[in-house]
């Protein structure tokens, strides 16, 4: 048994998050650089997750009125910014998930694609509403960029 036990809120017993990573074609993009424009079944597949399963979990987030995270790769916050402002409208949070999906130890320059994902998120409309906010963390696990609706970065989430 834990000797000094978390005290949950009204009387829960644990917490749980759910949050979800939009890698979308991403994955083929970093897999296969030189021929993953012609990889239509692949990219297809990845492409369901911006254009349909987005306003999906969307809509059903709103209906039963959550708020939660999203980690997106640079790239997809640049190839799908409609898929980005949907989730920034709802009052969602969205997080750093690398550049491309580049695995952490095949690319061992975790600055240079910090950077990059940062920038990415810089050139966007999505940097430049006045009603987002900006806010980067860098972790030992995983760097992590997050923006929201608040308006204000004095309410974290």
């Amino acid at each position: 048994m834990i000797q000094n036990p978390i005290l949950w809120p009204n009387g829960a017993r644990c917490a749980c998050v759910v949050s979800f990573d939009m890698d979308a074609d991403s994955l083929i993009h970093i897999a296969r650089p030189d021929d993953a424009h012609d990889r239509l079944y692949p990219i297809s597949m990845g492409r369901y997750g911006p254009n349909v399963a987005i306003p999906r979990i969307l809509e059903t987030y709103r209906r039963l009125g959550i708020q939660q995270s999203f980690f997106l790769p640079g790239w997809c916050v640049e190839t799908y910014p409609k898929a980005v402002e949907a989730i920034l409208e709802g009052g969602h949070e969205i997080g750093h998930h690398g550049y491309l999906h580049e695995d952490p130890i095949e690319a061992p320059d975790q600055s240079y694609w910090f950077e990059r994902a940062l920038a990415a998120t810089k050139n966007t409309a999505v940097a430049s509403r006045r009603d987002t906010v900006l806010r980067c963390t860098i972790s030992t696990r995983r760097s992590l960029i997050c923006w929201s609706n608040t308006g204000s970065d004095t309410n974290p989430r």
